[in-house]
């Protein structure tokens, strides 16, 4: 009887766990798609926030009727208005994507969700997780529409700083996401030292992240570098105007560069610390990432912020946060894993 509960339970774990990854994956698309939305300029293109029916406009008259209503706001009034339906069509497919994809993520956690409920899988502390998980998951929708209202009042562009809070609450999602599926397949080696810098680490990254996302939404990145030098260090004679450290384009990309530097060799010095311990792994995916992100960044800015380069970017640096949630993860005692 025990040897039959036990193999039911684990049976239960796998597949909440294979639940968790379906979702985990779906956030992690849904960063890709809204990457190539903002790049593509993009998130301004459906202007209203519908949550009923899930067709696009399916002929020329109700195109024309949506194009008509575009052209009302500040994007469509004020940068577009030379934009044809037909470009108008490209834009709105991913914008449309991207809110669809949102849609699907939520079925994909609500009604498992609630079979799991029915079923009585979950255990009152387990509950209390996963209804923290569906809380921000609505979050994330919420923070979604906050940032396209921002664009449709009386300026063309969505505010960077909702953008960045849009940007680092979908992977807070995701690393609260992965963490569950840690929890639940992973057993922590445990390495108070270790776990303490990776700590520090991700505070350092989450800095980072925002002045990524900055960097987004005020295309500072559009500034041309000139060389490999430029690219690594700044523009020297015009790097920093005054202190406005939030609203200046060349200051924010000046700023999210020195702090890549600082990334890496923060990522060297917990990759030694890691080297002759049991979370040699670990380190090395974290170092890996921070050095394929270091790279992306400046081919970024080489190719003039070319859409493949710059989408890769961001997703490497979705991955650097799930690498960095697992060396905090692993490194934790193993009392703090229930």
């Amino acid at each position: 009887m025990l040897l039959t509960f036990a193999i039911m339970n684990l049976k239960r774990k796998e597949i909440v766990s294979y639940w968790l990854f379906s979702g985990l994956t779906i956030v992690i698309l849904m960063v890709i798609i809204g990457g190539i939305t903002r790049i593509t300029d993009s998130g301004l293109s459906m202007v209203n926030w519908k949550f009923e029916g899930t067709l696009p406009p399916m002929n020329d008259t109700e195109w024309q009727v949506e194009f008509d209503q575009y052209k009302l706001y500040p994007e469509g009034a004020k940068v577009n208005t030379e934009m044809t339906v037909s470009e108008f069509q490209k834009i709105y497919f991913w914008e449309y994507l991207h809110r669809m994809t949102g849609r699907l993520l939520g079925i994909i956690f609500i009604i498992p969700f609630l079979f799991f409920l029915i079923k009585k899988w979950f255990t009152k502390k387990e509950l209390k997780k996963y209804f923290i998980l569906l809380g921000l998951g609505a979050i994330q929708g919420g923070i979604g529409w906050f940032m396209v209202k921002s664009g449709l009042i009386d300026r063309p562009s969505v505010s960077h700083f909702r953008l960045a809070i849009h940007f680092v609450a979908a992977l807070t999602l995701a690393a609260y996401i992965f963490w569950m599926i840690l929890d639940i397949r992973e057993i922590p080696k445990g390495n108070q030292e270790i776990n303490k810098y990776s700590k520090y680490f991700l505070g350092v990254l989450t800095i980072q992240l925002i002045y990524g996302a900055f960097t987004a939404g005020l295309d500072a990145g559009q500034h041309k570098a000139t060389n490999v030098i430029s690219s690594l260090f700044g523009y020297y004679n015009q790097s920093f105007q005054g202190f406005d450290i939030f609203n200046n384009d060349l200051n924010i990309q000046f700023i999210h560069r020195m702090i890549a530097w600082g990334i890496l060799l923060f990522s060297i010095y917990i990759w030694k610390k890691t080297r002759n311990t049991n979370l040699k792994k670990e380190g090395n995916i974290v170092l890996s990432l921070v050095l394929v992100q270091v790279i992306l960044g400046i081919s970024t800015l080489l190719l003039d912020v070319q859409k493949h380069t710059a989408i890769t970017h961001q997703f490497v640096a979705a991955l650097l946060v799930l690498g960095t949630i697992y060396l905090i993860h692993q490194s934790q005692s193993n009392e703090k894993i229930q």
